[in-house]
């Protein structure tokens, strides 16, 4: 290149173009405009944060940018540790994850000048997967396909999961910000369903049971991407897809089991006394699943001479033995307004005896006066049952039952280990084996209820008026929501109740509820 003063005015305008080509095709940080959801993400200055949101929904820019702003100890929306800092990112694997997109991301948003020499190549360690800016922060690089040992090591003082990690790769990372009091962000699409950070990460930020910061995003929102575009790429995905990859939405992949429930047609504030009272003569049963490691779920059902089911008690617990449910099954009997379950319905399991004792649970029961009849064990047969009985508005349940309300809107099918073996085979018909001890219970209660059959005359195209119509006939009161709304399946049991408003129809009956 010729000297500056060589230079032509000719040239002189060319180099000035090529430069401002570059800072235009390579904006770095400084020509970094953020948009709304993404300055929430960057002011977050909780210790955990949770960016999900559809696919270009500029959440994993935000992410590499909020890396570089902690590489370099500026950071224009929080006060962060001074330079040097000792980063981490860990995403999908090294040939998609970390060649494909984060260093071509880094490259485009880090400012040359804080590299070494100004030099991707004199910073970035291709061999160790690590980048060191001329301010003297490392970041390494790191991938899902790793074994766990890898993540071991020194402390860092943020780390950064693009996509969704593996729980045992989160957890070992996360002891890596124990010396630094440090930072740990997730920028993903959950693509997977709800998996681990559903229940770990997502929940307990929405019910602010954890310092971490949930920020949601649709495509939509992201003002960089026009409609057009959207369209093009999300016009053939399925409903479920859709609201993964768009909305951002955890949803299960496989598809719900119990399709017909529904929170706002299917659930009813708890029973009061007087109203266990009307119930009293009704039939009355029990179910129950029988865990150990996993939760034993006990439920009570009333079966009304009107055909209508109230599921209105449950006992949910694990490591407990026997001994302590049988206790509390009885306690639970003699209280006011209740009465004996006339038939208790279980687990088909129970009846295998065990190799040491030569008991059999079934048999520890029998010992504590609780009598168990062994229900059908076919999955197709429940299933369909507790769906009629939802659809045709003939089964409630009292939101006191809180994790048989909970799981019903979790179980799903069983899915292929891959998105090519869900693609080239038809969906598999056995239900996912996790969150699915209180539908359990109840699917064997329900083997042995009668097929419904519902005259044309009762049906009814507005499916609130008919349930309350129904429960009205059964109970002498009937409740409704006040409006629209949605309970979060994984809300504890006073939040449900606090954020359900409910009102008695039959004035003469108000309070009863």
């Amino acid at each position: 290149m010729p000297k500056k003063q060589d230079l032509s005015v000719s040239e002189i305008s060319d180099l000035f173009g090529e430069v401002l080509t570059k800072t235009v095709t390579r904006p770095s940080i400084f020509g970094y405009v953020p948009h709304e959801k993404q300055v929430k993400f960057h002011s977050s200055g909780v210790k955990g944060r949770l960016y999900i949101g559809g696919n270009r929904s500029g959440k994993t820019v935000g992410g590499v940018v909020e890396d570089i702003w902690r590489l370099r100890g500026s950071h224009p929306y929080l006060q962060v540790p001074p330079a040097p800092i000792r980063g981490r990112v860990v995403t999908t694997s090294y040939a998609e994850g970390v060649k494909m997109i984060m260093i071509p991301e880094f490259a485009k948003w880090l400012p040359p000048s804080d590299l070494i020499n100004g030099s991707w190549e004199d910073s970035y360690a291709k061999q160790d997967r690590v980048l060191t800016l001329s301010n003297g922060s490392t970041c390494e690089f790191m991938s899902y396909d790793q074994k766990l040992e890898k993540f071991a090591g020194t402390s860092r003082h943020f780390i950064h999961f693009d996509e969704e990690p593996p729980k045992s790769i989160f957890t070992e990372c996360k002891l890596r910000l124990l010396d630094t009091e440090g930072f740990w962000y997730i920028t993903m699409t959950p693509v997977e369903g709800m998996t681990w950070v559903y229940d770990d990460v997502y929940v307990p930020g929405k019910e602010k049971k954890a310092s971490i910061d949930i920020i949601d995003i649709d495509t939509s929102e992201n003002p960089y991407i026009s409609e057009a575009e959207m369209e093009n790429v999300f016009a053939d995905l399925d409903i479920n897809e859709r609201k993964a990859r768009k909305e951002g939405k955890f949803v299960q992949i496989g598809g719900l089991v119990f399709t017909q429930f529904n929170v706002d047609n299917n659930v009813i504030p708890e029973l009061s006394e007087a109203n266990l009272m009307r119930i009293k003569t009704w039939n009355h049963y029990a179910s129950m699943d029988h865990g150990l490691n996993n939760p034993t779920a006990w439920l009570w059902h009333a079966v009304a001479p009107n055909g209508l089911v109230v599921t209105y008690d449950e006992l949910y617990d694990n490591e407990k033995l026997i001994d302590y449910y049988a206790k509390e099954i009885h306690v639970r009997n003699q209280m006011p307004g209740r009465r004996a379950p006339s038939v208790y319905v279980g687990d088909p399991a129970i009846e295998q005896r065990n190799a040491q004792t030569g008991d059999s649970v079934r048999m520890a029961y029998v010992k504590e006066g609780i009598p168990i009849v062994l229900g059908n064990n076919d999955v197709k047969i429940g299933v369909n049952k507790m769906n009629t009985y939802f659809q045709k508005k003939r089964w409630v349940i009292t939101e006191n039952c809180y994790n048989l309300i909970r799981e019903l809107q979790r179980v799903r099918w069983k899915t292929f280990e891959t998105a090519k073996k869900r693609h080239d085979n038809n969906p598999r018909e056995e239900i996912h084996k996790k969150n699915d001890h209180a539908p359990d219970s109840a699917r064997y209660f329900f083997s042995m209820m009668p097929e419904l059959y519902i005259p044309d005359a009762e049906r009814d195209t507005r499916p609130e008026q008919r349930i309350n119509e129904i429960v009205k006939a059964a109970l002498g009161a009937v409740t409704v929501p006040m409006g629209p709304h949605y309970i979060d399946p994984n809300l504890t049991p006073s939040a449900l109740t606090r954020s359900t408003e409910w009102h008695t129809i039959d004035e003469h009956m108000g309070g009863l509820w």
